[in-house]
């Protein structure tokens, strides 16, 4: 009788501390405690590991900027071979930032200046692929430059056209056009200037209508 009671009296406490809510509180935070740390470091670490990173890309880009400013000063003096230097280290270092780009356009104008044509269009070309959007359109449009300084115009043309259609501005774009037609005309490509030539001019109140008219007057002149 004394055992019967006696785990009566076991089987009640056991199931009292099993219904007990702080109770089950208290051994779910002791079983899952651990887990539950780690978790808490993973994303402390994850944190941490991004705060560093944004710390590395301003300084990065910090130091690209001074790099870029003391890399312009030769060519400020017409120290264009000091100058291609510079900026090939510039391009070599902090080619993936603002800088770097910035620095591929005027080591192609340094290069271009020294007549050195393919030296410049192979570094924009290399450059372009990777460049973000607000460069794309004059690093397109400085390779067309380089292909008319080396007389092929049908190239020229071709990077023209990119270069318009990569602009994010309009005025821009009418620029690149402009002269997209401009060298397809120079190049003896009548009909393919005429068709930019004809789309600039319907641009009513664009500052390139007026050319474009003019430009249109002079096929016709040629044709006849």
């Amino acid at each position: 009788m004394k055992d019967s009671s006696t785990a009566s009296r076991s089987a009640a406490a056991s199931a009292g501390a099993s219904e007990d809510p702080i109770e089950s509180m208290t051994d779910w935070i002791t079983a899952t405690r651990r887990p539950l740390l780690y978790g808490a470091v993973g994303v402390a670490l994850v944190a941490a590991g991004a705060s560093i990173w944004r710390m590395s890309q301003a300084t990065a880009s910090a130091n690209a900027s001074k790099a870029l400013y003391e890399a312009q000063l030769p060519m400020a003096e017409g120290k264009l071979p000091e100058a291609k230097t510079a900026l090939e280290k510039v391009v070599t270092r902090y080619g993936s930032t603002a800088s770097g780009s910035q620095a591929v356009l005027l080591l192609a104008q340094v290069l271009y200046d020294q007549q050195q044509y393919d030296a410049g269009i192979a570094a924009l070309t290399k450059a372009v692929g990777g460049a973000s959007a607000e460069f794309v359109a004059p690093m397109r449009g400085l390779l067309a430059a380089g292909y008319e300084g080396k007389g092929q115009l049908k190239e020229a043309a071709a990077e023209y056209a990119k270069a318009a259609k990569a602009s994010a501005f309009p005025a821009d774009a009418k620029m690149y056009e402009a002269s997209q037609a401009r060298s397809l005309q120079a190049a003896g490509l009548a009909a393919e200037a005429k068709a930019v030539w004809e789309r600039l001019a319907s641009a009513e109140g664009e500052a390139y209508a007026q050319v474009a008219r003019v430009r249109l007057g002079e096929l016709a002149g040629a044709a006849k």
